[in-house]
């Protein structure tokens, strides 16, 4: 958001066109190769997320965007400029995965409300810090004359320094999503991430305790488990659930015995195999409402 004071005087920079008409033509193809580039990569990056999962998405969305911000802050003419927008929105198309991660992370559904109205609130918020800091920014060398010099770095690059600060708000987000941000997928939240120890040892070190983190290792086959599957989360329980108790390894006398204890056990396993799960219907009658009324309002 920060760009739109200021794109209309870069593109005039750039000394394209002299007509003023042209430049606001330019400066709109700048602002909308974002969106392009956003708009072609969101179902990849829908998809990707599902395959390794939402965190280095969004972790890398945030690389993507830093990426681009330090290519648009030297843009030394209007092609680099437009090829670096539309770096930006094909390695950020990530919304979509922001949205399910929050809705993985918060499964109560009383507290839906208040989790989904918290990105809309950031992001009206950054819509009115974001202009005010790139129009307060630009062209240093022009507005603070006493702080910033001619024939420095900023005054060849006069749109440089609202990228800059933009991407050390960037990195930090970086830093705090490597350290902190949990998994949400499914099939990959409990796989070693080296980031969240990272950060629960920086936290252990900082507070004076150390902080370990569950290991799903550390329960053996020698303890007797039954899982009750009416006891599983529903967004975690398959469409292939059972409601009857099944029957696990335990370690007897030295020997496995799969049958000891088992309180019940399935009629048949007929019950279960041979049943396919249904493919779940994404695009229902009310999504693609909601889509075109989204698009519409977009």
């Amino acid at each position: 958001m920060s760009i739109f004071p200021y794109v209309y005087h870069m593109v005039e920079s750039f000394h394209v066109t002299d007509n003023d008409q042209k430049i606001a033509l330019y400066a709109g193809m700048i602002t909308s190769s974002f969106t392009f580039a956003e708009f072609s990569a969101g179902m990849f990056w829908g998809r990707m997320s599902d395959r390794i999962g939402r965190k280095p998405v969004l972790v890398m969305g945030l690389v993507g965007t830093a990426i681009s911000m330090v290519a648009f802050g030297f843009a030394p003419n209007l092609a680099t400029a437009m090829i670096a927008r539309a770096l930006g929105g094909l390695l950020n198309g990530n919304i979509g995965v922001l949205q399910t991660t929050v809705a993985e992370i918060v499964t109560v559904k009383e507290h839906q409300p208040r989790a989904y109205s918290i990105m809309p609130f950031v992001w009206c918020l950054g819509s009115i810090i974001g202009p005010a800091m790139g129009g307060a920014l630009a062209q240093p060398c022009d507005n603070y004359p006493w702080l910033f010099s001619r024939n420095t770095l900023f005054d060849r690059f006069p749109f440089l320094l609202p990228n800059l600060v933009c991407i050390v708000v960037l990195v930090c987000g970086i830093v705090v999503g490597f350290l902190f941000l949990e998994e949400t997928h499914p099939e990959k939240k409990h796989r070693r991430d080296p980031g969240r120890e990272l950060g629960h040892w920086l936290i252990s070190q900082c507070c004076g305790s150390r902080v370990q983190l569950p290991d799903d290792s550390d329960v053996g086959v020698e303890e007797t488990k039954y899982f009750v599957y009416g006891d599983v989360p529903p967004e975690y329980e398959s469409a292939e659930s059972s409601p009857c108790l099944r029957p696990v390894n335990v370690s007897v006398g030295g020997r496995v015995d799969g049958d000891v204890g088992a309180a019940e056990e399935c009629d048949s396993d007929s019950d279960i195999e041979g049943q396919k799960p249904a493919a779940p219907k994404a695009f229902t009658r009310q999504v693609i409402f909601t889509i075109v009324a989204y698009g519409i309002l977009a």
